[in-house]
């Protein structure tokens, strides 16, 4: 007997037979040729590319919370549109009733000054965001923003008078300097700060204390409604503001710093003292919204969102609300199909650059999420992929290996550096030609954090795409051209990697 072939064939079946466990139990993102894994025992590795129907919509409402992160910015996209992000916001005291040191007749302002946390930025922040800052309305028909957890970004709350004593240059290079209007022992560091005009800073130091707004949280609401900041057609990025995240001890948290100087009653010397109050966002009471605006007119999106052609060579991705995309794959079906072995089924997919300008070095593409999708009661319900999507407790634990982080690579027909996805649908292929279970249309978005049902359009129990502490995206923060289903040169495409069964 011939050992060293014996050990050899050992071997070369114990390596095939690894691959097939490994391949239905690991998740892989490489490309797979026919030719990897040579014939054993008469059974073959083979490939097939499905065709894909892509097409471009658009949601025009998410959902942010108070706890979340806000955007706040403006871009301009010869190809997306033009995006303004403003933020609503509700600064109270941090106990009811408020009260000063001495009455109002002993209060001397000193400034008054909008504090807002920045936690990063998006977008070319070589050039100059401008903002400025109105007093929120008492008289909206629709009720203001009082409630205490979430809005719908579309709704748009109508404003006074400004209320910023000048416009606020946003420079990104000065961000951690030292402002002028920082208190003694007051970190500034990441930091934006916005002097407010004196005769508001008056009002709340002596108008408010009479109406009694400061006596109870509900009086409080009726008087102060709050502030827009809005950013104003300059510039080209977003900021990421966090609005309760408070650290006491660098106390850079976003707020209202009420800088006065009081005299007391029984002083004898004649001596002032310095003093500050300081009003804060809290998700228990405070109302907030982040609302987004997009203009796409005259860009390439808009001519695709109002085509009405089937599948289009081009798919437009944008960070909710944004623009989404449905996709089919009409070849997958268990009709189409029939039993096999897979060992990698994957939706595949690549931008499509922009060779007319350099948006996208800093426009950068965002992290998406692929979903089936059905209608219920004429209501669009999305649900986890089956069969691919694991959960921790209530979130989704395998975005990683599902594909939903972009991957850097070398266009091969114009050389730049593209982002490229790679969705694992294996098992949900498996499912679809063994047991003939159901395929179903995709949608393609990015979203911040998305509730979906669980395995089908009519579960009970729902699973996060992302958290409020760890988003799948920023509001408005990422954008993407990809090549649709009948892309000439970036073509999107569905990838099957499989054997037949043994006869």
């Amino acid at each position: 007997m011939n050992l060293p072939f014996v050990k050899k064939q050992f071997v070369l079946i114990f390596l095939f037979t690894t691959f097939i466990i490994t391949a239905c139990t690991k998740i892989i993102t490489t490309d797979i040729g026919g030719s990897l894994i040579p014939p054993v025992d008469g059974i073959n590795t083979k490939e097939i590319y499905l065709n894909v129907i892509s097409k471009n919509a658009v949601d025009t409402v998410t959902r942010v919370a108070t706890d979340d992160t806000h955007s706040l910015g403006y871009i301009n996209d010869p190809i997306f549109g033009k995006t303004t992000a403003a933020i609503n916001l509700q600064l109270k005291p941090t106990q009811f009733p408020f009260t000063f040191p001495v009455g109002k007749d002993s209060l001397y302002l000193d400034s008054v000054v909008l504090v807002l946390n920045y936690k990063g930025s998006w977008g070319d922040t070589a050039q100059d965001l401008a903002l400025k800052v109105y007093r929120i309305s008492n008289d909206d028909p629709a009720g203001n923003i009082t409630s205490d957890t979430v809005y719908p970004t579309d709704y748009v709350v109508p404003v006074l008078d400004e209320l910023s004593e000048n416009t606020k240059i946003v420079k990104f290079s000065t961000l951690d300097d030292v402002d002028s209007t920082a208190a003694f022992r007051e970190s500034v560091t990441n930091q934006i700060r916005i002097r407010l005009n004196t005769q508001y800073g008056t009002d709340l130091l002596k108008k408010y204390d009479t109406t009694n707004a400061y006596l109870s949280d509900s009086l409080y609401d009726n008087y102060i409604k709050g502030f827009q900041i809005a950013p104003q057609s300059t510039g080209n990025a977003m900021m990421k503001i966090a609005l309760t995240s408070a650290n006491s001890s660098l106390d850079t948290n976003t707020k209202l710093a009420l800088y006065f100087h009081y005299q007391s009653k029984d002083s004898l010397t004649g001596k002032f003292t310095n003093a500050i109050r300081y009003f804060r966002c809290n998700a228990a009471n405070s109302a907030t919204t982040n609302y987004v605006k997009h203009d796409r007119t005259a860009t390439q999106a808009q001519a695709y969102l109002q085509s009405t052609t089937g599948s289009q060579d081009l798919i437009f991705i944008d960070a909710s609300p944004g623009i989404y995309a449905k996709i089919q794959i009409p070849g997958l079906t268990a009709d189409s199909l029939s039993n096999r072995i897979i060992h990698r089924a994957e939706l595949l997919m690549e931008q499509d650059p922009d060779l007319v300008t350099t948006n996208d070095t800093y426009l950068t593409a965002p992290n998406l999420f692929l979903t089936p999708y059905a209608y219920v009661n004429d209501t669009m319900i999305r649900f986890t992929l089956p069969n691919d999507i694991l959960f921790s407790g209530s979130s989704i634990s395998n975005l990683f290996t599902y594909g939903c982080y972009p991957v850097k690579k070398t266009d091969p027909v114009s050389g730049r550096i593209i982002s490229s996805y790679s969705f694992d649908m294996s098992r949900y292929t498996q499912g679809i030609v063994t047991r003939k279970e159901k395929a179903y249309d995709l949608v393609l978005y990015a979203p911040t954090y998305s509730g979906l049902k669980i395995d089908s359009e009519t579960s009970a129990y729902y699973a996060s795409a992302g958290t409020s502490s760890s988003p799948l995206n920023y509001t408005a923060i990422g954008r993407v051209r990809l090549g649709g289903g009948i892309n000439p040169t970036h073509k999107m495409r569905f990838h099957i990697v499989y054997s037949d069964l043994p006869k």
